[in-house]
């Protein structure tokens, strides 16, 4: 009897431990007497995968849609004009002349340079970090003037410009932005050098026609390229079919873009899934091992037993339930006809 009760216990225990198993990818499959047939269990990956594909196309978009942002960068910065020998020029904050350098961000975002350097022959000069007025707007201007007195204030260098021949633009991890070349024996007095746009629309180094720090070197009247277009179009018509022709390709590619590449990942990420596997009777198998051990025919039994028992009891719990229907109709003797009757005396 003691035996009986022992392995009945057995039973239930391996019972609820097969049942927690189940969470933790364990599964028990017993030799299942009459009245039960599972004769084996079929195991599917899981769909982290596929979640993992997802991932990888939300972050092709994400890198697809910061391409325009990660072009606004300190390379969107050049050196873009120069003066040498300044007696009656240009004049800093304390109404002295001196040297200068001017910075120009081409790109269409704003660039902070504070951190950046400018590099001479045996000279560096680093630009002081924390203040935001080493903000470059887009398409603006920052001057700073190579007098050699730091002490004046950020934009003022530590060296000056009649003992080089180049000047060099770093970023703030010592990688070169741009590299100004100039000859400082043949620069004239109170006369910049830069970068110039001529008719044809090419830009080149040379002495500029005018001195023009923190404004455009470009003081040629000319008309601008929106103004030709529109005068090429004036009704707009040009522009329209060009815009939806543009908008109707980029949607088209990144329609099969996405299509083939979600077709790519799935079927990659399906071969990395858990391969399938039959559970025979009378097996083990748990998740990361390698080798299935085997249970004794008395453990199935006890399981066997013990699942059966539990079917009764749940059995039994669903007959003792009692369900209590609403009615169709509500009655109250309020409500009833027989007693709103006024009954006459009878006549005699």
């Amino acid at each position: 009897m003691k035996s009986k009760i022992h392995i009945l216990r057995f039973a239930l225990n391996s019972a609820r431990a097969s049942i927690m198993r189940v969470r933790t990818r364990l599964y028990l499959v017993p030799n299942i007497p009459t009245g039960f047939n599972l004769s084996s269990y079929t195991e599917r990956g899981t769909t982290s995968s596929e979640r993992r594909s997802q991932n990888y196309l939300l972050l092709i978009t994400c890198i697809f849609l910061s391409i325009p942002a990660m072009s606004q960068s300190i390379k969107s910065v050049r050196i873009n004009e120069i003066q040498v020998v300044n007696t009656d020029g240009f004049r800093d904050e304390y109404g002295q002349t001196s040297g200068w350098i001017e910075l120009y961000n081409k790109g269409y975002g704003k660039v902070n340079v504070g951190g950046c350097s400018f590099k001479v022959k045996g000279t560096a000069y680093q630009i002081p970090k924390g203040d935001p007025a080493t903000v470059i707007p887009a398409q603006g201007y920052l001057v700073f003037f190579a007098g050699g007195t730091p002490n004046k204030g950020i934009f003022h260098t530590n060296f000056t410009l009649e003992d080089t021949d180049f000047i060099e633009f770093y970023d703030t991890d010592g990688k070169l932005v741009d590299r100004f070349p100039l000859d400082p024996s043949g620069m004239v007095e109170d006369v910049s050098y830069g970068w110039f746009e001529d008719c044809d629309g090419k830009e080149k180094l040379m002495t500029l026609p005018a001195t023009t720090p923190g404004s455009s070197n470009n003081t040629l009247n000319k008309i601008h390229r929106s103004e030709v277009f529109r005068q090429a179009d004036p009704w707009g018509i040009i522009l329209t079919i060009t815009c939806i022709v543009a908008v109707t390709v980029s949607l088209t590619l990144l329609y099969f873009v996405f299509k083939y590449m979600g077709n790519y990942l799935s079927k990659r990420a399906a071969k990395k899934h858990v391969p399938v596997k039959t559970v025979q009777p009378g097996k083990v198998i748990a998740a990361g091992e390698k080798k299935k051990k085997a249970i004794t025919n008395d453990e199935l039994a006890a399981i066997a037993i013990a699942l059966y028992k539990y079917s009764e009891i749940m059995r039994r719990h669903e007959e003792m339930v009692l369900t209590i229907n609403k009615v169709s109709k509500v009655y109250s003797p309020w409500s009833s006809k027989i007693y709103g009757l006024r009954q006459f005396p009878a006549k005699k």
